[in-house]
């Protein structure tokens, strides 16, 4: 009986190691993950706002004061100084998205490629963000970011672009699902209709027969 005995006990042994080698992998990672988020870096940069966009933000009020440099979505955010330069503190290591938010004007978004390097976080590159590619043409650093557009809304007050609602998959889906709401009562009594006329028919054809 001794042979039966050891199979179970063999095994718990050979499930026990993993257990522990685990738990010492997840510590390690924890402090190493403490050690990576107390290095930081900062990304610099300046936000400019040409001539050919003043007219249209002045007229509104709204110049280099309403924009607002974020990372991440929101994750770090700071405003432009006087001049349009900006510095974001607190950058780990890693890929991160830069955007320029303003209310009239639209900025490319930027990928920023931040790496650890002797103990403090460099940002090693800047790239237009190609949400394709992950990357597209690489930037200057520190960054220069001008706006590459007004917001629609400015030139067309007058009419809504109805195109502009087509890019967006979101909007589209919407769209569907609102027309399918819309559309399926009509399409039910349609049917129901369609029923009706057939029994009316069969029974006029029968009524014929007899």
């Amino acid at each position: 009986g001794s042979h039966s005995h050891s199979g179970p006990h063999g095994q718990t042994s050979a499930e026990g190691a993993p257990m522990r080698l685990g738990f010492r992998e997840v510590f390690t990672g924890l402090v190493l993950l403490g050690l990576v988020r107390a290095q930081t870096g900062q990304i610099k940069g300046r936000v400019s706002i040409p001539h050919k966009f003043q007219d249209a933000t002045s007229a509104a009020g709204a110049g280099l004061a309403a924009a607002r440099v974020i990372l991440d979505g929101g994750v770090l955010s700071t405003l432009p100084a006087s001049d349009g330069h900006f510095a974001l503190n607190g950058v780990s290591a890693g890929p991160h998205l830069l955007q320029v938010v303003h209310p009239l004007l639209s900025f490319d978004p930027v990928r920023i490629e931040a790496v650890e390097n002797s103990g403090a976080v460099k940002i090693q590159g800047a790239y237009m963000a190609d949400f394709e590619h992950g990357k597209g043409a690489k930037l200057k650093y520190p960054l220069g970011l001008a706006p590459s557009g007004t917001f629609n809304y400015l030139e067309q007050r007058e009419e809504f672009n109805v195109l502009s609602v087509f890019k967006s998959p979101m909007a589209i889906i919407g769209l569907v699902s609102m027309g399918a709401m819309f559309f399926l009562p009509k399409l039910q009594s349609m049917v129901e209709e369609e029923k009706e006329r057939q029994a009316q028919e069969l029974q006029g054809e029968r009524a014929k027969e007899d």
